[in-house]
C-alpha cells in the first residue's frame, strides 16, 4: 500500500568523496592528521599551528596581511581560512576570523592611505595630502588658541624649465627639507611646483636665503642665455584667514 511505502526509510546519503590528505608537518606529533587541499604557503604555518594543537590566530593574523598584500579579496581570504580549518574537522573560530579581517583591512587601509599622500614620481607628498594637513593645522590652532598665519607659511618652489621632470622637483624637496627645520609636509603641487608649510620664525629670512643658495644658479659656462640666471624661483605665501579658504589657496597655486 502507498502507506507501506511512506513509511520506508530513505535512502542513506552518499558518503562525500575523501579529500586528498596531506602530510603531517610533524610525523606522529600533533591531535589532528592534516587532510584537505590547502596548499597555499600563506596559510601553511596557520594549517601547522592547528595540527600541532598551538595557538593558530597569530599565523590567521599574518595571513590577513600577506593575502591583503597579494590584494587577494577578503571574501577569498575568509574562504581560504575556512577550507584551511576544515582540513581538521573545524570551522575558523570568530577570534581567528576577526584577526585576519583586522589585519587584512589595517594593511589595505595603510596602502591606499600611503598611495594618497605620496606622489609616486618624486616621492614628495600629494598636493591633496597638502590641502589635508593645512586643514589639520587650522583645527589645531583653533582648539589651542593660536593664529595660524602668524606662526605658519607656505613655500613655494618652481624650476625654470618649462617641464621640469621629476627628480628635479624631488632634489627641491630635499633642499626645502635641509633649509628648513622640520617642515609640516613638503608636497607636489601641481605639475610643477613644490610647496612646503614651514614654520615662521626670527631666522625664516635666513632659512629662505639658504634655501636659495642650496638651489644656487646655472654655472657661468652654461648657455648664453641661461648663465648667472636662478635655477629656480623661490616665494613664500601667507596663509588664508580662515581655514574655509584654504582649498581654493591650494587650488590655484596648483594651478599656477
Amino acid at each position: 500500500m502507498l502507506i507501506d511505502k511512506l513509511r520506508k526509510p530513505l535512502p542513506a546519503p552518499t558518503a562525500p568523496e575523501p579529500e586528498q590528505p596531506v602530510s603531517d608537518p610533524v610525523p606522529g606529533r600533533g591531535r589532528h592528521r592534516l587532510s584537505g587541499p590547502s596548499n597555499d604557503t600563506v596559510f601553511r604555518p596557520l594549517l601547522q599551528s592547528l595540527a600541532a594543537g598551538s595557538d593558530p590566530v597569530p599565523h590567521a593574523a599574518a595571513a590577513g596581511r600577506r593575502l591583503a598584500e597579494r590584494e587577494v579579496p577578503l571574501t577569498v581570504a575568509l574562504d581560504v581560512l575556512r577550507t584551511t580549518y576544515r582540513t581538521i574537522g573545524e570551522d575558523p573560530s570568530f577570534e581567528a576570523i576577526r584577526i585576519l579581517c583586522q589585519s587584512w583591512t589595517e594593511c589595505t587601509l595603510t596602502y591606499l592611505h600611503a598611495s594618497s599622500c605620496e606622489d609616486h614620481g618624486t616621492g614628495l607628498a600629494t598636493t591633496p595630502h597638502l590641502r589635508t594637513r593645512l586643514t589639520e593645522l587650522y583645527r589645531i590652532a583653533e582648539r589651542q588658541g593660536w593664529y595660524l598665519p602668524d606662526t605658519h607659511i607656505l613655500v613655494l618652489a618652481e624650476p625654470v624649465a618649462a617641464q621640469p621632470c621629476d627628480s628635479q622637483l624631488a632634489n627641491l624637496g630635499g633642499a626645502i627639507r635641509t633649509a628648513f627645520r622640520d617642515p609640516e609636509v613638503v608636497a607636489r603641487l601641481g605639475a610643477v611646483r613644490v610647496a612646503a608649510i614651514v614654520n615662521v620664525d626670527d631666522h625664516f629670512t635666513e632659512h629662505l636665503g639658504t634655501l636659495r643658495s642650496l638651489i644656487g644658479y646655472w654655472p657661468d659656462n652654461g648657455e648664453p642665455s641661461t648663465a648667472g640666471t636662478p635655477r629656480t624661483k623661490v616665494w613664500s605665501e601667507r596663509l588664508p584667514t580662515l581655514s574655509d579658504w584654504s582649498d581654493s589657496f591650494v587650488n590655484d597655486l596648483a594651478l599656477g
